[in-house]
């Protein structure tokens, strides 16, 4: 399986830098390229380059034996094209793909909650390139329930990327260009993920917003968990990727307050390893709240939990368990 997905990503990587080279662009800008030349879609910049060089480039892309291959698989090799794409262009962190050892977990989450819905609406609230959307996907299509998924992103070329990803995927995305935090988003959501971007917002913020900084500027991040509160059915649950200091800092007065509002039940934060990360200040976490109504309760306790390192089979299964437990005797698992 490893060899398959590195023989893939060699090719691939391959041909995306014949693109980039031959037409003088980043490698995010190539790697839109080479989606729509395995997509078979036309591409105007595509078409500039001679019948040679695009000959040779398909049969990279041939080589690499994608179409053949199981979603999973596919899934792999087009997160570790990401990955290596975002670091020969040196994008920023809020770019960053969503790793497995973190979306994982939004999936099994996502998957517990949902298990005896027969129709799931998901929504990803900032999208990105689509990986963390793409894996709990692939962890929800094991139910065999209807799914109607949509994604919202501001930044026009990682929606580009992750409609490509959904594409070669064979996934069914409803993808929106739009600001998250200004937008007007639907209210019957059984469940919303997320992994969001980390600083200010930078234009004035509606006044609806319960989580508005008192003075200056206001964490984006603040605000897109608001957001996907208001996303929600009553019941419904959000699995969101934060900060792990998210309540360490010196606007998680007015956050916390939202919080404890009769809007919203905070259920739970779950951190992760430390090794996970190389800079602690980018340690992450993911939130777990439900809009209040339908069946939701407080859940008693709130779950403050570290997951176990991803090697360690046996803590894992025990982690998964306690969860599963926790999940249940708190009302989480209903339809």
């Amino acid at each position: 399986m490893f060899e398959t997905i590195e023989k893939a990503v060699k090719h691939l990587q391959a041909a995306q830098k014949e693109i980039a080279d031959a037409l003088d662009m980043a490698a995010i800008e190539a790697l839109v390229v080479m989606f729509e030349v395995m997509l078979n879609q036309e591409d105007e910049e595509w078409a500039t380059l001679s019948e040679e060089q695009r000959t040779a480039i398909v049969a990279m892309i041939d080589d690499a034996a994608f179409d053949g291959m199981t979603v999973e698989l596919k899934r792999q090799v087009l997160q570790l094209l990401l990955v290596a794409t975002m670091r020969e262009d040196g994008l920023q962190a809020n770019y960053q793909v969503t790793p497995d050892a973190i979306g994982m977990w939004v999936g099994f989450l996502a998957e517990q909650f949902t298990a005896k819905n027969t129709a799931t609406k998901l929504l990803d609230l900032t999208v990105g390139t689509g990986n963390l959307l793409a894996t709990v996907q692939q962890v929800l299509a094991q139910q065999g329930n209807t799914m109607t998924i949509n994604g919202i992103e501001n930044d026009d070329t990682m929606l580009t990327v992750a409609s490509g990803m959904a594409a070669l995927l064979g996934f069914d995305w409803q993808l929106t260009l739009a600001d998250a935090v200004a937008s007007e988003l639907p209210t019957d959501q059984d469940v919303v993920v997320a992994d969001l971007p980390v600083g200010y917002y930078p234009a004035e913020v509606p006044s609806h917003f319960a989580t508005t900084a008192e003075d200056g500027l206001t964490y984006v991040h603040h605000l897109l968990i608001e957001q996907a509160v208001n996303a929600l059915r009553p019941g419904g649950m959000a699995a969101i990727i934060v900060p792990a200091n998210l309540f360490e800092t010196e606007q998680a007065q007015s956050l916390l307050k939202y919080l404890q509002s009769e809007n919203v039940y905070f259920q739970a934060l779950l951190q992760f390893p430390d090794k996970l990360f190389a800079n602690k200040a980018a340690a992450k976490a993911i939130l777990v709240l439900q809009r209040a109504g339908g069946d939701a309760i407080q859940a008693t306790p709130v779950m403050l939990a570290k997951t176990p390192e991803l090697t360690n089979v046996a803590e894992n299964k025990d982690f998964v368990t306690e969860m599963t437990a926790w999940m249940t005797a708190n009302q989480m698992l209903h339809a």
